[in-house]
Parts: C-alpha cells; structure tokens; sequence
C-alpha cells in the first residue's frame, strides 16, 4: 500500500511544478499577445488561457485523489483476503455488502469503467463465497460507485468494508492531526463541511468545470498550491487509517503474544521467548487503545541475552531477552511476534 501513497504524493508535487511551468510561459504568451494583435492569439487571451489551465489543474487533482482511495481499498481488501482462511471469517460488513455490491455491478457491466469485467467469473468467486465458502472477493465491485469522493460518500465507502466512523477517525491520525490543530480550533467537535473543507471544495469545482459551468471562480497560485499540500497530508493519514485497519486483522489473528517482563526507558522489551527465533528481521506488532494508530509494527535494533548482545536466539530455547526497538513503547501496550 506504500506505493499507492508514494505515487499519489509523487503526482501532487509533479503538478505543482507543471503550475509554476505555466505561469511562467504566461509571461511569454502577454509578449506575443503585444506583439500579434491581430492573431488569433488576439481572442485566446490570457485570462482564457489561465482558466483553460485552472480547469485541467482542478481535474487532475480530483482525478489523482479518485484513483487513490480507489486502488487503496482494493489493495486492502486484496489484503484481507489474503490473510483470511475462510468467508465467514470476513469482516461482518464486507460480508453484508457483498452481495448486493456484486448484483449492482453485474447491472452496469455496459458502463466504460466496467468493460473489461466478465459476468461468468462475477458469479463463479460470488458462488464461491456463498457455498465454498472462499474469501476470494469481488473486489471490483466494492470499488463500483457514482457520486463524488466528499467525506460523507467516503463515509459510506468505507463503512461497506468494514471501516466506520472514518471522518472523526482521520483526523486523529499524522500528519491532519498537526495540521488541524493549527488550523481549526476544537477541530474534534468540528463539522466534516468546517474541517474538510478544501476536499468539499474540490469536489464543487470538479462538478462545476465537468458540468460545463461558465466562468467559475480562479484560485490564485498560492492557494491553489495549499489545496495540493492539504490533499498530501489528508492522503497520508487516511493511508495510516486504512493501514491500521489492516494490521489490526493480522493482530486478531496473530496468536504469538508477548508476555511482558518488563520495559525501560519506553525502548527496551524484555521477554521470554518461549522456543521462538527472534532476531533482528523479527517484527513486532504493537497495540496501544489510546495511540492513533493503535496498531503498528516496530523493529529491532538490537538484542541482548544476560546483559550480552547476540544475533538470534534458538529454536525450542525457552530465555529470557531484552530487545532495543526503534518506536516508543510503554507498559500499557501489547505485543506479539511476526
């Protein structure tokens, strides 16, 4: 899911530099206008150039966060299917929506975005659900919708996967979190409309410009370039929200748990091992009820067994560790070994 993030965060800076690219040649263009009156140059003017551009920049912004949470649900339901066994093990809601969502799709198999889907593999993983009892889901049917990304259709989206309370969620997650903290007082409290406003306003503008709507209203460079730095940070904290939600399937069914010794200086975990290698490739995933995210992996840096440093530790060896991780941790968490 890393990449999904990295490529989105990529396409924003990517069209920041095309802005200032073309404000730039905006210099050149008042130059031939000056110079050419009587061209056709004479009608494509300045303004008309520059709201051309707006259009295209406010498009490709939508288009990108679109395609973002789009591939990111279908890359975490790939993963959850993944990891579970069976069906029935789903999450209860992706199972109540499952087959609705699939009969929905089957209904729009002549739309653009559907051409590629075959009605006979809709049914064959759809009847392997119901009767063979196989997690393989339609993930294409999931990601099927028809109105604007606005928080509270995202609400909705996420809800249908398992994931509630996704707008109140978000914004406890970094970077928003900072970010609302300078911006909005009491943002908790805060309607979706107050502190998500700039994602509702992109979503007006991408109606307005599809739409044909005349003349719709510029945004200067500056705030234009602030849209763009909002959507980085809001992308990168509903990946950690998502994210989180994954690894809290693997922590539900991860049955390698930690029994805590004790803990110093909120790096150091000392446990026995109970016959289980650990080294330094060893994971471990932690939950904490009062951290956002409640559920992350931290690594080791480095191991230590009667106060000397080693590499692994043995199979079927039953010693008690200490281990140096490289994220904070306290005596209210619990762990488990990947």
């Amino acid at each position: 899911m890393n990449k999904i993030l990295s490529e989105f965060q990529i396409e924003m800076d990517l069209l920041k530099y095309y802005i200032d690219f073309q404000n730039r040649s905006y210099k050149n263009q008042s130059k031939i206008e000056k110079h050419n009156p009587d061209t056709v140059l004479k009608t494509l003017t300045i303004s008309k150039i520059k709201q051309f551009d707006f259009s295209s920049h406010i498009i490709s912004i939508y288009g990108a966060y679109e395609h973002f949470i789009e591939q990111l649900i279908s890359k975490y339901l790939e993963n959850i299917c993944a990891i579970t066994t069976t069906y029935n093990s789903l999450p209860e809601e992706i199972q109540k929506n499952n087959l609705n969502k699939t009969l929905e799709i089957l209904k729009q198999l002549d739309y653009r975005k559907n051409k590629n889907l075959r009605p006979e593999k809709l049914v064959e993983i759809l009847h392997n659900n119901i009767n063979e009892n196989s997690p393989v889901l339609n993930i294409e049917a999931f990601l099927n919708h028809s109105a604007n990304f606005r928080i509270s259709v995202i609400d909705n989206y996420f809800t249908e996967i398992g994931i509630k309370n996704f707008s109140s969620l978000v914004r406890q997650y970094e970077p928003l979190k900072s970010y609302l903290e300078n911006n909005v007082s009491d943002f908790s409290s805060k309607k979706n409309t107050i502190v998500f406003q700039i994602v509702e306003h992109i979503c007006d503008l991408r109606n307005d410009i599809a739409h044909g709507v005349i003349n719709v209203q510029l945004i200067n460079k500056t705030i234009l370039f602030d849209y763009i730095d909002f959507m980085k940070i809001f992308s990168k904290s509903l990946f950690e929200l998502i994210n989180c939600s994954y690894l809290s399937k693997i922590y539900e069914l991860n049955n390698n748990d930690i029994e805590v010794i004790s803990i110093f200086n909120k790096e150091i975990l000392c446990f026995n091992t109970k016959g289980r290698i650990i080294d330094k490739k060893t994971k471990i995933l932690v939950k904490s009820d009062n951290h956002f995210p409640s559920i992350f992996y931290t690594n080791i840096l480095n191991i230590q067994h009667n106060k000397t440093s080693i590499l692994n530790t043995i199979e079927n060896e039953n010693v008690d560790i200490g281990i140096k991780v490289d994220k904070k941790i306290k005596d209210t968490m619990k762990f488990k070994v990947c």
